[in-house]
């Protein structure tokens, strides 16, 4: 199987952060430089992986402000089984 795309692992360990309680809403995400400082990436590759996030509603951007995990986390699931 091929590996997923940079971006998309860095999204994938924000979501995780998220679903164990280590982000919750309201808190603010590392800049774009700070998660490519981490992950060993370019700008462009953590821009990207935000705005995925942001466009699924899981992170709200504001410019000049940053980017927060949003209000009510779509990661969960409230369907109603039975």
């Amino acid at each position: 199987m091929k590996e997923l795309p940079l971006y998309q692992q860095i999204q994938y360990k924000i979501r995780e952060q998220i679903q164990q309680g280590n982000l919750r809403p309201g808190d603010r995400i590392p800049s774009e430089k700070e998660l490519a400082m981490r992950f060993h990436v370019s700008v462009i590759t953590t821009r990207n992986a935000l705005a995925g996030l942001a466009e699924e509603g899981v992170v709200t951007r504001i410019k000049g402000k940053g980017t927060f995990v949003a209000g009510v986390s779509p990661l969960w699931d409230f369907s109603l089984d039975g």
